[in-house]
């Protein structure tokens, strides 16, 4: 938990990995992704300058990404950023009783804003030093990411309304824990898609938030089951969402950093992603009664009215990129799938999955009968994975559920078999973290705060 005043202790994001006293003397050097400092840097540019104001003396939403480096690399305790003295800037002699210096001065302004690093969360707007310091520029605000999302999915083809997706890691975390633990596979699913999205969340949202994702919710069946979904989206539009998964259920790591609730250098700031994608009409959907989980081609319009479509349309845009309005939050393309029998490797040995988990053993009692394998060969019935014993029969690629390191090999396995199946998409798209951190006591009865907001007629229109 952070601090509410005052300099930030070790449990602070920018803290305790510098342990060299000779760091300070060391030459220039500027924080690049996968740095202790970078990521110490982005949290301030984030979270920090909004949670934290005073940590960050004489800086401001806006400012850049060298002041502060600077910032953090002047503090009087060691930090991720000791020794990492930003290039091309000069720090004044003015250091608060924060323990934070002064604001950043630019030796070479033109040279940095071509050599300053951004991630995709930076890129829709980043100001220069000098207009932030007048005060001028507004925060960053919601940001259009583009990456990534993947879904693990039977031979039914369904649009991403309503419904849930993951990151790799986060259809791997789902795929081990719920599907492949069922023989034959949980609701037939045999492949994973792969979508490329743009998600640029509501000004409504971030000004309540400073925020990028607003909180997981979980769809069933075209329906929206988490209690306050109509709350969510009456407030601030149709957001997607997002939630972590824990790794104490299965190993599989993200390749960047994915949850900014951890400290730095924990297997949990990568942990796995799940995403919400809000549809038409997301409080209606198949009455439970009605889903057959196994069947193919549910409709799950069926029990949503055309009033309900109309004023309720969901956060999926008619046309070109998400653009933050409260109907148009996120778009997608359709990216290439593999199936998991030639992932797994089950289609070098086997016809198909039926055959690897069902015929496969009367097929060997029959060679033993006919004496075609020694009569102490001993046929067993095929399955993936065996949560008792951590691993499967006929095959190996599932073992090692917490192993984090199979886990990953699982991962690239997919990454290739993407790469090689769809050669003209980039084998990974680095996901932004999912930094949601939770909704306040009576915050839906707040008036809507439309600041800098897209201009839309929805607001009016939509249902109580």
């Amino acid at each position: 938990e952070e601090e509410t005043s005052g300099t930030p202790d070790s449990s602070h994001p920018h803290a305790d990995v510098a342990d060299d006293e000779d760091e300070e003397k060391k030459e220039c050097r500027d924080a690049k992704k996968g740095d202790p400092c970078y990521f110490s840097v982005h949290w301030a540019m984030t979270h920090g300058i909004f949670d934290h104001p005073e940590w960050y003396e004489g800086l401001v939403p806006g400012s850049s990404f060298k002041d502060f480096q600077m910032s953090i690399y002047s503090q009087k305790s060691k930090t991720n950023c000791t020794g990492w003295r930003p290039c091309g800037v000069e720090v004044s002699s003015n250091v608060g009783g924060s323990g934070v210096s002064g604001e950043a001065k630019h030796v070479e302004k033109k040279k940095e804003a071509k050599e300053e690093p951004h991630t995709s969360q930076q890129k829709d707007s980043t100001a220069s030093s000098s207009s932030a310091s007048s005060g001028k520029v507004p925060p960053p605000g919601p940001r259009l990411h583009n990456f990534y999302m993947y879904r693990a999915q039977s031979e039914a083809s369904y649009p991403l309304e309503n419904i849930n997706t993951a990151d790799l890691a986060g259809v791997f975390w789902y795929l081990h824990n719920e599907v492949i633990v069922a023989t034959p596979r949980k609701y037939k699913i045999d492949r994973i898609k792969r979508y490329k999205v743009t998600v640029k969340n509501t000004w409504e949202f971030w000004n309540t938030h400073k925020r990028q994702f607003g909180a997981f919710v979980a769809y069933d069946a075209g329906r929206c089951s988490t209690p306050i979904c109509k709350d969510i989206y009456h407030q601030y539009g149709f957001i997607v969402g997002c939630q972590v998964q824990p790794l104490s259920v299965a190993g599989y790591l993200g390749r960047h950093q994915t949850n900014w609730q951890c400290k730095e250098g924990q297997d949990e700031c990568r942990a796995p992603i799940w995403y919400s994608l809000p549809g038409p009409c997301p409080a209606k959907g198949i009455p439970n009664d009605d889903i057959d989980p196994n069947r193919v081609g549910l409709d799950v319009n069926k029990y949503k009215s055309a009033e309900c479509v109309d004023r309720m349309p969901g956060g999926h845009c008619k046309a070109g990129d998400a653009t933050g309005a409260p109907d148009c939050t996120y778009s997608y393309e359709e990216a290439g799938e593999i199936f998991l029998d030639e992932l797994v490797g089950i289609t070098e040995k086997y016809s198909d999955y039926n055959e690897f988990w069902n015929t496969s053993f009367t097929h060997c009692m029959r060679d033993k009968v006919q004496h075609k394998l020694p009569k102490d060969h001993i046929c067993r019935h095929n399955k993936e994975y065996d949560p008792e014993s951590d691993g499967g029969v006929g095959t190996s690629f599932w073992d090692g559920k917490h192993d984090t390191e199979k886990c990953t090999e699982r991962l690239e396995a997919a990454r290739r078999l993407f790469k090689q199946k769809f050669p003209d998409y980039p084998e990974h798209l680095d996901e932004p973290a999912c930094e949601f951190d939770m909704y306040y006591d009576g915050e839906f009865d707040w008036k809507v705060n439309h600041t800098h907001a897209e201009k839309s007629d929805w607001w009016e229109n939509r249902m109580d």
